[in-house]
């Protein structure tokens, strides 16, 4: 498989360590790192490092036809890449089912996940339940990441809680 260059990026940081890129097109997106770590308990020691990523267009009236762009996704493999330079950093993907859809953006995840081969990275998935309403999630982390256990086990107690 040929291999597609990413879009060159600028990080942004500040307190959802953004990143910006423009495809050729013209649209500008933005990915954000949200930090998520409220989902946890307090004192868990790896609160500070779980975010959620968002990504946005900012100016999506620029391209009009909204035709896909190949070079979208392995920029944004490049950002992640990026953002888990520390390896305490976790990534909390959540999908929401509320228009039935939840299922296809997971499996789009993991079909991504499996195809940039991130080796070096753990990924696990759990569903919280809200009422009728569930969650697909998924965290992705370094292998390496010190806090790889508690967080697995954390997770896991969050979905257990939930749907009761």
């Amino acid at each position: 498989m040929k291999q597609i260059d990413p879009y060159e990026f600028d990080f942004l940081g500040g307190k959802n360590n953004g990143y910006l890129f423009t495809v050729q097109r013209g649209t500008t997106y933005e990915v954000k790192f949200k930090p998520s770590g409220y989902l946890f308990d307090s004192a868990q020691p790896f609160v500070d490092s779980v975010f959620e990523m968002v990504l946005l267009p900012i100016n999506p009236d620029v391209d009009k036809e909204k035709s896909l762009d190949a070079r979208i996704l392995p920029t944004v493999v490049a950002i992640i890449r990026d953002f888990f330079i520390q390896k305490e950093k976790v990534l909390l993907y959540v999908c929401e089912n509320k228009d039935g859809k939840g299922p296809l953006p997971n499996r789009k995840f993991d079909q991504w996940f499996r195809l940039y081969n991130l080796d070096n990275h753990f990924k696990f998935d759990f569903v919280i339940t809200n009422g009728q309403e569930r969650y697909l999630n998924s965290v992705i982390g370094r292998i390496d990441n010190p806090y790889k256990t508690e967080i697995t086990v954390a997770c896991f107690e969050l979905a257990e809680d939930n749907s009761k």
